[in-house]
């Protein structure tokens, strides 16, 4: 997403530069790269190495930036140090991208977010259930919390061309179907129960994941456990869009999401989509048409996929509800705001 919204920046006349806390897995750096846009890297191999704040701190005072917005954690709190050790007041936005996180469990650094979210003019939710997860751990966030969904390029996903299939698996047949999640490989994205529910489809259904993280060794062991012939691992992909084309169901199984963009991708691409039961992707899914299923059941799921093949056709009569959720609709909402924050 943060390729798209530089895209459509630049088209906007927006001068922007971009820096990232590592070089290491940096997958989306070329696409960054082609956009002519300065990219300022970090020579730290951890996202969290506190040299990052030094890092940071450098490149605020060698230029005069009008908006600082950060995105993830490591980002708000290093910004939000450095911010303080220039002495020189930029307003400074965050987004809040999950409804929840390790953080909250633990009253030790309960305080650590109360200062770091303190520092920031305003924080950009991505859904309201965002907002109201943040706004109850953190009450006086509140005030200053304002909610802009997430946007896709959407003819990125419409007009994507499909992939041949036997690119994706070798041996597929004609009327074999594919499952499709795309995800980190992560504990709150939840594959296992994708690949528990595998054993309770037909032969011919087939599950494909695409994505890495830090649980794909895990993962990938855990499959082994199950229908594992069926069970296939693309590891990270530049043609999402394209595979997206050429499968039958999405699926995104999360325990907890602030959004859950990948799914509005795969209905701007045509598929029919499942994803958890849960705050901030239930509302997104449902509202465009997509279905839901109860978190870590894996035996609703496998119905609700055989239930949505046996259907054929699936009607795509989505195109008016997914365009709210366009990069264009997207950047013009920030725009907005860093203009109103300038004043």
């Amino acid at each position: 997403m943060l390729v798209d919204i530089i895209r459509e920046m630049q088209q906007r006349e927006i001068n922007c530069e971009v820096v990232v806390l590592t070089k290491k897995n940096n997958f989306f750096g070329d696409k960054l790269a082609k956009l002519n846009v300065k990219i300022h890297y970090s020579s730290s191999e951890k996202i969290y190495s506190f040299k990052n704040i030094v890092f940071i701190k450098s490149i605020i005072k060698n230029k005069e930036y009008n908006i600082i917005h950060t995105h993830l954690f490591a980002p708000q709190l290093f910004t939000s140090i450095a911010s303080k050790l220039c002495f020189r007041k930029i307003p400074l936005i965050t987004t809040e991208h999950s409804t929840s996180n390790k953080r909250r469990d633990m009253k030790v650094l309960f305080l650590l977010d109360r200062w770091m979210y303190k520092q920031y003019d305003q924080i950009i939710a991505i859904s309201t259930a965002t907002k109201d997860n943040l706004s109850r751990y953190l009450p006086e966030t509140y005030s200053k919390i304002i909610v802009i969904e997430n946007g896709i390029d959407f003819k990125q996903y419409e007009e994507a061309t499909p992939i041949d299939r036997n690119l994706i698996i070798s041996d597929i047949q004609d009327n074999d179907k594919i499952i499709l999640m795309v995800a980190a490989m992560r504990e709150q994205k939840d594959p296992e129960t994708l690949i528990r529910a595998s054993e309770l489809l037909p032969s011919h259904y087939h599950i494909l994941f695409v994505g890495e993280g830090e649980y794909f060794a895990s993962v990938k062991a855990y499959a082994k456990k199950y229908s594992e012939q069926n069970i296939h691992f693309l590891g990270s992909r530049s043609d999402v869009p394209n595979i997206m084309k050429s499968v039958d169901v999405f699926v995104l199984s999360s325990k907890y999401e602030g959004f859950g963009l990948v799914t509005v991708e795969a209905m701007a691409s045509g598929l029919p989509v499942l994803a958890s039961d849960i705050p901030g992707l239930r509302e997104v899914v449902q509202e465009v048409g997509g279905e839901v299923f109860e978190a870590g059941n894996e035996k609703v799921l496998a119905q609700k996929i055989q239930r949505i093949i046996s259907r054929g056709i699936y009607n795509k009569d989505y195109s008016k509800k997914i365009k709210k959720f366009t990069i264009e609709h997207t950047v013009a909402k920030y725009i907005q705001l860093y203009k109103e924050n300038l004043k």
